[in-house]
């Protein structure tokens, strides 16, 4: 088997696992803040208001204590609310899950450069992937691939690492 073989298997075996692991979640309800963030945030509810979200830090929450300046959060927010047709929990969960693989794209490709760099050796896509493997399925990030308002945390780590992948 070539290499090249081998690692579209590996790929496709991490995607399968990664799917079945969180194949429960989609439909999973609001909790937590996604009450003040999300349900009761009438900004979310029209897309016509993203404008708003990059000049009025208000947008995020209902609750003046918990107001914070995230217009790419809020962006997707209501970008998962209009192709839902309102507050359908599966598209705001599939869309962090989408994120979340990008995300592990992302870090194999940092990874098999950082490794290459150290070291070329025909191991490290082998050794990127596992790292990979081990991030994504690792328990961890449940709470934050479940929990739609802590979007916010799994964006910015997804952009860090498109950051760097670009540099």
């Amino acid at each position: 088997m070539n290499k090249k073989t081998l690692h579209w298997i590996i790929s496709c075996l991490l995607l399968l696992a990664v799917v079945l692991s969180y194949s429960n979640h989609f439909n999973n309800a609001f909790h937590f803040d996604d009450s003040h963030v999300l349900v009761q945030n009438v900004y979310v509810k029209d897309i016509k208001n993203i404008p708003l979200f990059f000049t009025d830090p208000y947008t995020l929450s209902v609750l003046p204590t918990n107001r914070a300046y995230r217009p790419m959060f809020m962006v997707t927010l209501a970008i998962d609310h209009w192709l839902g047709g309102g507050l359908d929990p599966f598209y705001f969960h599939l869309s962090t899950f989408i994120w979340f693989l990008v995300q592990g794209a992302l870090m194999y490709f940092l990874f098999i450069k950082i490794l290459n760099l150290a070291s070329t050796h025909r191991w490290n896509g082998i050794i990127a992937w596992l790292a990979v493997s081990w991030y994504m399925l690792h328990t961890a990030n449940a709470e934050t691939i479940n929990y739609v308002s802590a979007r916010s945390d799994s964006l910015s780590t997804l952009t860090v690492i498109a950051a760097f992948v670009i540099y």
